[in-house]
């Protein structure tokens, strides 16, 4: 019996020890066992430069076709491919025999007639002396006047012949008519050449100063003047910035010119030139560049990270913010320009908000939230080692 009695009470001791066991404790609150930390940044108005970088082409401040004003035989190409010419400098020599014989047999028509209207002259005095007192007839007198007119004419008329004659003989020298680089040789010495030729001789191109030719599309560009017109932004005068392929500027810079009063109906594109100093021709004809345009300037501008950025169910734009009970809570926005990585916000947020960046997909209802300030450069870090 006293086997059992114990045995008994040792299995009744081993019951409320194991239940003493299981007995929850209130001591935690609830929030502290679910909390999570997010990363936060902190708004604050701040003056910003809008940079738009769009994509560009270049082309030659001037070009020139160089073709032939007069026919002949090329009988000497006169400089090297790919230098510098100056304008007057000589490019190719023509087959001139031709036209120096016409302008030696104009030369003597025009001394014959001018030997006419000489002899004319003389004679017409003479004819005035003798009709004052009768001795030829007034129709006489008349006729003589009349034929010295029509020598003097024939003299103009073989003038400009002969002019026309030497310009030929001059043309025969095909000059640059602009200073610049001239590229290929596109016709060789022996080559029949014509003033009707399509085909160019060659082609100088004025580079020490080019032009730069940017295409944005009409949606951002409307945006862009709408906001300036409404005085959401100033505007900005700064040089342009021209980028290479690697993302590295030229030493080149340049100022707009304009932009384009047309929309090209098959990409939706605008047209903005840009005149850009290129002295030491690092920007070369038919290039492809990017360029940075600071258009734009805003005074007290409110950014937040790309990330940052949700869109509810209905397609709201907004963010999540920290509120003074430590949760989180969703506030509507209006999204303005972007800026680097960010947004400016128009409307829907103040400086000294705290607005969630990264975390938000763990957070949940009524949670009380742990913070960290976000850095651009760590969530860039983790992205690649996510990759």
């Amino acid at each position: 019996m006293k086997k059992t009695y114990k045995f008994g009470g040792m299995v009744i001791a081993m019951s409320v020890l194991l239940v003493g066991c299981s007995k929850p404790t209130d001591t935690e609150p609830p929030s502290a066992k679910s909390s999570i930390t997010v990363s936060t940044i902190t708004t604050q108005a701040q003056p910003i430069k809008f940079i738009e970088n769009l994509p560009a082409r270049v082309s030659a401040y001037r070009v020139a076709e160089i073709r032939p004003q007069v026919g002949g035989i090329v009988n000497q190409v006169m400089f090297e491919q790919g230098s510098f010419v100056k304008a007057g400098q000589p490019l190719f020599q023509l087959n001139s025999e031709t036209i120096q014989a016409d302008v030696r047999s104009n030369l003597a028509s025009l001394q014959r007639a001018q030997a006419e209207v000489s002899r004319l002259n003389t004679l017409l005095k003479r004819y005035a002396e003798l009709v004052a007192v009768n001795a030829i007839s007034q129709q006489e007198y008349n006729n003589t006047e009349a034929d010295y007119r029509k020598a003097q004419a024939d003299v103009n008329q073989m003038q400009a012949t002969l002019a026309r004659q030497r310009l030929n003989l001059k043309y025969a020298t095909v000059s640059a008519p602009i200073s610049g680089v001239i590229g290929q040789i596109l016709v060789t010495e022996g080559a029949l050449v014509s003033q009707g030729d399509s085909k160019a001789m060659a082609v100088v191109q004025q580079i020490d100063k080019v032009y730069v030719d940017v295409k944005q599309s009409i949606g951002d560009y409307e945006k862009l003047k709408d906001a300036l017109q409404d005085g959401q932004l100033s505007g900005a005068t700064q040089p342009v910035e021209i980028l290479n392929s690697q993302g590295k500027p030229y030493r080149a810079t340049g100022k707009i010119l304009f932009s384009d009063t047309n929309v090209d109906p098959d990409t939706g594109d605008v047209t903005i030139r840009i005149l850009a100093n290129n002295q030491n021709n690092e920007l070369l004809p038919g290039m492809y560049v990017r360029i940075n345009l600071r258009r734009a300037q805003m005074e007290h501008a409110i950014l937040v990270p790309e990330q940052a950025i949700q869109h509810d169910v209905n397609g709201k734009t907004e963010v999540m913010v920290v509120n003074q009970k430590g949760q989180a809570q969703s506030k509507s926005v209006q999204v303005g320009q972007r800026y680097e990585n960010s947004y400016v916000i128009t409307q829907g947020l103040s400086a000294g908000e705290k607005v969630i960046v990264e975390g938000i997909d763990r957070i949940q209802p009524d949670q009380v939230l742990k913070t960290k300030t976000w850095s651009a450069s760590a969530s860039d870090h983790r992205q690649k080692e996510q990759k």
